[in-house]
């Protein structure tokens, strides 16, 4: 080789260098995509793959673009669900989503990921936690429920039901039961359905409907009948204690013959008025010479 080649050669390296040199004192390089594998560099790792090859990829409940290390996005929708979405007395059902980007891409939301309200609460749902897990309140009957859900300016909403478990089938369920007498099921002679521990005349199923504590001789129900005030044709009848948002139905009823014992729903009536705690319909034709009452209670 001669002088002048080997001189051109030098400089080539030496340039080389001194470049390499340069950037390496200015530029940290990070790695941004592995294909596939593990990379890193002073600032960055990544496990990862390359991505879909084309359109959308899927994994379950997430999708995502191909050929993007990161994306900006905005919530189009979210869709929320309760499992289960039948859920008893003392247990819990979890609440999650999926929100829709503005990509078409989904991303899945844990409970946690989502701000919960219910316009049911306290009563059949009686609190849900900051993770998302509802816990039902003790109900009378089947009773639904709607659960909403807000995640970055989306809202949706999931209807659920909460139910009363059963485990003797006399109409009476698990949790009144327990909270009255210390035991699900029926333990002596005084917690069974047709039981009247505190001998008022109304036994368990009728207070339970009621609404009554079934070991306080004071909780009973009652009718009271009396005239109007210049109104000769007309009776008062007053009722309490009455339940309210737990479902039951009060029906007044009437029949002029105790002997057959057939009654019918009084409809010649006005009202009811309440305050709360009792109620009052007035039935504005007691013309008969003898008008029975009674109040049927019942549960949907």
């Amino acid at each position: 080789m001669n002088r002048i080649a080997f001189s051109l050669l030098s400089l080539a390296f030496a340039l080389a260098f001194a470049f390499g040199a340069r950037g390496a004192s200015v530029i940290t390089t990070s790695t941004v995509d592995g294909g596939g594998s593990h990379a890193s560099s002073a600032n960055y790792t990544m496990d990862g793959s390359v991505g879909g090859i084309g359109g959308i990829s899927s994994g379950a409940a997430d999708t995502a673009k191909d050929g993007y290390v990161g994306q900006l996005t905005e919530v189009v929708s979210v869709v929320v669900t309760a499992q289960p979405n039948s859920v008893g007395v003392a247990s819990t059902s979890q609440l999650s989503g999926t929100a829709t980007l503005d990509d078409s891409t989904l991303v899945s939301l844990s409970g946690a990921d989502v701000d919960w309200s219910s316009p049911n609460e306290p009563y059949p749902v009686a609190s849900i936690s900051g993770s998302g897990v509802l816990s039902p309140a003790n109900v009378y009957a089947l009773s639904s429920a709607t659960v909403d859900g807000y995640y970055l300016g989306a809202t949706s909403n999931t209807i659920l039901e909460v139910f009363a478990p059963d485990s003797i089938g006399d109409g009476i369920p698990d949790w009144w039961r327990q909270e009255y007498f210390g035991a699900a099921t029926p333990t002596n002679i005084h917690d069974c359905a047709t039981c009247d521990v505190d001998g008022t005349g109304q036994n368990n199923f009728f207070k339970f409907v009621a609404g009554l504590n079934p070991t306080n001789p004071a909780s009973v129900f009652v009718l009271k009948i009396a005239p109007v005030t210049g109104q000769p044709t007309q009776k008062a009848l007053t009722y309490n204690p009455i339940v309210v948002g737990f479902g039951q139905i009060y029906t007044v009823q009437f029949t002029t013959n105790l002997v057959s014992a057939s009654y019918a729903a009084l409809t010649t009536t006005s009202g009811p008025t309440t305050n709360g705690t009792q109620a009052t319909v007035i039935d504005t034709q007691a013309t008969p010479t003898r008008k029975f009452y009674r109040v049927n209670i019942s549960l949907p």
